[in-house]
């Protein structure tokens, strides 16, 4: 005899599980789309990119946002010599878990090839109160790759005066070069925002990382950015070769100096979507 899942159980609670993969490569001197997956809810946009600038990929989830027991994958790789930016349409909103589901779970996979450059540029994470999300961000740059990347996570939805008083946000990223792990960092939040752990009245939190064979110009630069961001904390090192700057503050403030301050680092704009 066969019985059905209850209406609390993990797999009745799934609502998506997608996944979008895409390659660009080097082709006759030019940057070229290389290859392409993608499964609902997830999908992969090309806008036309400004004169000079390099290719554009636009990750979108048409769910319009992610709930427990949802899974998706995303991921992005840049072929030797070839240049790209990859960003998200939007905020991706995390709602409130279900009674009985579990996290919900997004992959990020992303790989450099050698002499490749790769600015992976997604817009904020907005977590709801009682959402339980985990999330996992892998870099892969051989020697010779460039990467900048940076997430930004909202907690609670501020504007409403909305608190993260309960669920679950669960942040790891890595970054692998050839053979060997060069850095990790986990941020688990559980439960009312950790006011002991430095969060302080902030609710959001962005990280920037960035992966070249020769760190310290560009470790420079961003400390003389962030020393004249006001409104919010922010600071900048480099461990085992590997930039990381931090920026804490309200939502609002720290999206707005996440935006000074990619654009003065990488010398133009951000994606279009991001000014929308």
């Amino acid at each position: 005899m066969t019985t059905s899942p209850s209406p609390d159980s993990p797999g009745r609670l799934q609502r998506a599980s997608g996944e979008s993969r895409v390659t660009f490569d080097l082709r006759d001197g030019q940057t070229r789309l290389g290859d392409l997956y993608q499964r609902d809810p997830c999908r992969v946009l090309f806008p036309k990119s400004e004169p000079g600038e390099p290719p554009q990929a636009v990750m979108i989830t048409t769910s319009g946002g992610v709930t427990g027991g949802d899974a998706l994958r995303m991921s992005v790789g840049i072929g030797p010599g070839a240049e790209a930016v990859a960003t998200t349409q939007a905020a991706e909103k995390i709602y409130r878990a279900s009674r009985g589901s579990v996290a919900c779970t997004i992959d990020v996979d992303v790989r450099v090839g050698e002499g490749a450059t790769l600015d992976w540029l997604p817009q904020e994470t907005i977590v709801f109160e009682g959402a339980r999300l985990k999330r996992r961000t892998v870099a892969e740059v051989v020697e010779g790759g460039s990467l900048l990347a940076c997430e930004m996570v909202v907690l609670g939805r501020g504007a409403s005066g909305e608190r993260f008083a309960s669920g679950l946000l669960l942040d790891a990223w890595s970054v692998r070069r050839p053979g060997r792990l060069v850095w990790t960092d986990t941020l688990r939040v559980e439960g009312e925002t950790p006011d002991g752990a430095g969060f302080g009245t902030a609710n959001a939190l962005a990280t920037v990382i960035g992966v070249w064979d020769a760190p310290q110009p560009h470790f420079e630069k961003a400390r003389t950015l962030l020393e004249a961001a006001d409104k919010v904390r922010a600071g900048v090192t480099v461990v085992n070769g590997i930039m990381v700057a931090r920026l804490l503050g309200e939502a609002t403030l720290v999206r707005q100096a996440i935006i000074r301050f990619l654009t003065e680092f990488r010398g133009r704009r951000l994606p279009r979507v991001w000014h929308v």
